[in-house]
């Protein structure tokens, strides 16, 4: 979620927008917003419960042509929502998850605190918007977990530098990068007992990069495993750089849906290793490829997915640059695409507007959850 607000602030700026982003106010540090509302935090998921700023919000929606929601499981976009009804301005709401239940979530939170927040409030809130969903395995999800039809929109890629070409020496240990927020639903646990299953064939290092709630554990896990290597929270172009000087990525979702973590690689031509949750198999275009994408929570089947790309890395490396070409044709022009929508949105007709002459004046407003939205 805060790679999309990340990107499309990026892409819609460099198109003419004037992109504000409103965003919950977090516990430590500075948000990457331009207004930052006073939160509360609640337990057990930390979950934000906005609790004023609300004369910021009311002004920001009023100021905008057109607001980009992001993410329906948070209080802040579905304000957001309400305040831009209330103002006669137009809704673009993206469904970042699956719908799929997370097996990660305590049962009292998931079975009964968020089926009622999403019965009684997401649903009605999303009536009052255009829902679009980032991945296809989140268009059956809306309409069962929320009874909308939402539109599917492909993620817009960011211009992504192609892979450097790198060989692998029969002898040479493997550099492999796991990036990602160090939570449940990411399992990097996962990872660390794939690489060490990995490892009983083939010297490997694993180089995990982000921060989260399993820090602790995984500073626990690398004092005595000196091929775990943590690399704390990098920039974007930082976690590009380091995916690009391994030789491939990993991607242990539980429960993800656009699978972004595993498509800006692939669409670099980096080799991945993923779990095959929500979009992870279509970014893999080439069905000799399908076998890279397993069972999650399976660790030899990781590991064995490993070893096959390594005993063939030249032929299979081929491979993954061929379909990355595939997939940032199928993502080309999302900047595009995404500045039509909006302009559609807000003033009924797309770029006739700014080939006119008169340009959007000012794109987004409301924020999300932990971190940002539009």
């Amino acid at each position: 979620m805060e790679q999309f607000v990340d990107a499309a602030s990026t892409l819609l700026t460099e198109r003419g927008w004037d992109v504000r982003v409103v965003a919950c106010r977090p516990d430590l540090g500075p948000a990457a917003a331009d207004i930052t509302l006073p939160t509360l935090y609640l337990p057990p998921g930390s979950w934000p419960l906005p609790v004023g700023g609300w004369r910021a919000l009311w002004r920001e929606i009023g100021r905008a042509d057109v607001v980009l929601a992001n993410g329906a499981h948070n209080l802040l976009p579905i304000l957001a929502t309400l305040v831009a009804h209330v103002r006669r301005r137009k809704v673009i709401f993206v469904l970042h998850g699956s719908g799929a239940p997370l097996t990660t979530r305590s049962l009292r939170y998931h079975r009964v605190l968020r089926a009622v927040f999403d019965r009684l409030i997401v649903r009605r809130t999303l009536r009052r918007s255009h829902p679009i969903s980032l991945s296809q395995a989140g268009i059956p999800g809306a309409r069962k977990r929320y009874g909308v039809e939402a539109a599917h929109f492909s993620y817009p890629l960011r211009d992504l530098p192609p892979a450097t070409p790198r060989t692998l020496d029969p002898d040479e240990p493997l550099s492999i990068v796991w990036a990602g927020r160090l939570d449940r639903e990411n399992n990097p646990l996962h990872a660390v007992e794939v690489v060490e299953r990995l490892r009983r064939h083939r010297d490997a290092t694993l180089h995990v990069y982000g921060t989260g709630g399993l820090d602790d554990r995984l500073a626990e896990l690398a004092a005595d495993r000196p091929w775990l290597q943590l690399g704390g929270q990098l920039t974007w172009s930082e976690v590009q750089d380091a995916q690009d000087a391994s030789h491939l990525s990993l991607s242990t979702s539980l429960g993800d849906a656009t699978e972004i973590a595993i498509l800006e690689p692939l669409a670099r031509g980096i080799p991945v290793v993923s779990t095959q949750v929500g979009d992870a198999l279509l970014h893999y275009t080439d069905t000799a490829l399908h076998l890279f994408c397993v069972a999650p929570a399976e660790a030899q089947a990781a590991a064995f997915a490993i070893l096959r790309l390594v005993t063939s890395y030249s032929r299979y490396r081929d491979l993954f640059a061929e379909n990355a070409q595939v997939l940032r044709n199928r993502h080309r022009g999302g900047a595009q695409r995404l500045s039509m929508l909006l302009e559609t949105a807000a003033f009924g007709e797309p770029a006739e507007r700014v080939a006119a002459g008169t340009r959007p004046r000012a794109s987004r407003s409301p924020a999300i959850a932990e971190e940002l939205s539009t």
